[in-house]
């Protein structure tokens, strides 16, 4: 089975993650170590304040593959975003300017305020499935909204959102069952790393069960 991680800042010198080449090489091997067989990377998009330019991330991406390739770690690594939702994203999306989830047209990783809930989500949402793109939310667990009402979650779940949630937060140690409990009301569909770095917030062991269906969609196609 291809264990995916889909939220990934792996990419050097394209957000808060990876600074440099010699990084991403190390958190690609933590990765690969952790069983993960395919990353996508998915530097942050930010309207008018962090616009990942689209044809540089695959660029990217293919210079980060070759130089695993010539050390032979075994970790494919494909082209993403972390999107941060505004009103204007769908549009954004068809355009062109923010990549889905290893540049397959079919979901996108999409990142929500902490604090408070834009007005707008529902219909960023709707717009995103009329194109055929299935919303997957970040972090979930992270979300003040989420933490005060998980039934917000769940509406969006039982209108064809998928919910991710870091691995780290599931770690009880930490003091906080949130993620947990999401999990086991059968709201998250995937964990993810969400790492950043080699030291810090590191790739670790997740689980993905719809990673294959994901990649076996090809690039520019939807299902």
């Amino acid at each position: 089975m291809s264990v995916v991680d889909i939220h990934c800042h792996i990419l050097p010198g394209l957000d808060d993650g990876s600074p440099d080449m010699a990084t991403s090489v190390a958190m690609a091997r933590l990765a690969a170590a952790a069983g993960i067989s395919t990353v996508i990377g998915t530097p942050h998009w930010i309207e008018d304040e962090h616009e990942t330019d689209p044809a540089q991330i695959r660029q990217i991406t293919a210079d980060l593959q070759a130089e695993l390739n010539s050390r032979a770690i075994p970790l494919t690594v494909l082209p993403g975003n972390e999107a941060f939702i505004c009103p204007d994203l769908p549009d954004r999306v068809k355009q062109g300017d923010v990549l889905t989830l290893a540049d397959r047209g079919t979901h996108l990783l999409l990142e929500l305020p902490c604090e408070d809930l834009p007005t707008y989500v529902d219909d960023v949402i709707f717009k995103l499935q009329l194109q055929g793109i299935t919303p997957v939310l970040a972090h979930v667990e992270r979300y003040a909204y989420v933490r005060s009402d998980w039934h917000i979650l769940d509406r969006w779940v039982q209108r064809g959102c998928l919910a991710q949630v870091n691995a780290a937060s599931l770690d009880r140690t930490k003091g906080d069952d949130l993620a947990q409990d999401l999990v086991d009301r059968g709201l998250v569909a995937c964990t993810a790393t969400d790492a950043h770095d080699a030291t810090h917030r590191v790739p670790r062991s997740i689980c993905n069960e719809w990673s294959e269906s994901l990649l076996d969609v090809k690039a520019g196609e939807k299902t």
